[in-house]
């Protein structure tokens, strides 16, 4: 019986238990936060700020190429009618004197046939000139057939002493027209070579040039009369020179998408045509606002660089100019010289953000 009794009490006392723990568990998650200032306080970055100030940028780039003849130096060696090559006296790359027999050549058939026709046309034109003034004498003839005579006979003539003022005989040579090296010989012995086909190539007094091919960004850096840092990959002329840039090129080079910058060469120079060079250009750029170049974020498709303006981050949405390893050139709205620019903890920062310059 007494058992009984004392369950309902048990019951009793563990739902009071119950109700008094699910009130403070209540009170605790509704009452107010101890330290609500440190709960909701924003974190703040640590940074390092440099200055905006306005200057160039100087750069170094570097170009590679070849060795070229320069183009206004080249003699292309020709005859105006058809010959017959007998004899190459010099190689490919052989210096050689003004003067100096490079080939020795014959008329090929259709000049030869060409000769005989224009002796024959003289002889036959001096001929009717003489009967034809003979008529006149006559009273055979009239002066308007005197004049027609005379007219054919010039122009047999003429035609006759263009080939002897090209020198077209039985036996020639082709001498050297200038001082300079062999670039590259187009006949062979035996061979028959049209009229006005090349047959050597000569590059005068060994004027040569350097072709170096440039990435089209970086042409706008680069001035005609710039000096220019030269060195060879291999042996001879390994000793670095200067050249002068004489011209740069308006169109892309279909082979390599470079744009071909042309540096003249000093003439006392040991290169050799179709060497290999290194070039390196000092690039000086218009003045413009200047920032380090830590300062400059990549943000997408642009970049963009954070101020400083009452304790906190501005962000700011630049293009980035003419650049090097230590500033850069930025255009963008609301930037001004002597802006403070962060230069150090700004991968952390987000617009707004408070901010601590360190010293």
């Amino acid at each position: 019986m007494a058992k009984d009794l004392r369950r309902p009490l048990i019951r009793r006392v563990l739902g009071f238990v119950i109700v008094v723990a699910a009130v403070g568990a209540a009170w605790s998650l509704t009452r107010p936060s101890a330290h609500p200032r440190r709960a909701l306080r924003v974190p703040t970055a640590t940074v390092r700020v440099a200055l905006i100030r306005r200057g160039p940028v100087i750069t170094r780039l570097v170009a590679y190429g070849r060795v070229v003849p320069a183009p206004w130096a080249v003699h292309t060696l020709v005859e105006p009618f058809e010959v017959s090559v007998t004899r190459v006296f010099v190689n490919r790359g052989q210096s050689v004197g003004r003067g100096a027999t490079l080939l020795a050549v014959t008329p090929g058939p259709t000049a030869r046939l060409a000769l005989l026709r224009a002796e024959n046309s003289f002889r036959l034109a001096q001929l009717a000139l003489r009967e034809e003034r003979m008529r006149v004498r006559l009273k055979l003839a009239t002066q308007s057939g005197l004049l027609r005579a005379e007219r054919a006979f010039d122009a047999a003539r003429l035609s006759l002493r263009v080939f002897h003022a090209e020198g077209l005989r039985q036996h020639m040579t082709v001498p050297a027209p200038v001082t300079g090296v062999v670039s590259d010989i187009a006949v062979e012995e035996g061979s028959t070579i049209n009229p006005g086909q090349a047959l050597i190539n000569l590059i005068a007094d060994n004027r040569l040039e350097v072709r170096l091919g440039v990435e089209p960004e970086d042409v706008p850096s680069i001035r005609v009369g710039e000096r220019v840092r030269l060195s060879s990959f291999e042996g001879t002329g390994s000793q670095p020179i200067h050249g002068l840039v004489s011209v740069i090129s308006r169109v892309m080079d279909p082979a390599t998408h470079m744009i071909n910058v042309f540096v003249t060469l000093p003439r006392a120079t040991s290169y050799l045509l179709g060497q290999y060079v290194e070039g390196r250009f000092t690039a000086v750029s218009v003045a413009g606002l200047l920032v380090p170049r830590s300062a400059v974020l990549p943000s997408g498709h642009h970049f963009v660089l954070y101020t400083l303006a009452h304790g906190h981050a501005v962000p700011h949405k630049v293009a980035l100019g003419p650049h090097n390893q230590r500033v850069a050139e930025v255009v963008g709205p609301h930037l001004a010289v002597g802006m403070p620019v962060v230069v150090r903890g700004n991968y952390e920062l987000t617009p707004g953000m408070p901010v601590r310059v360190r010293p």
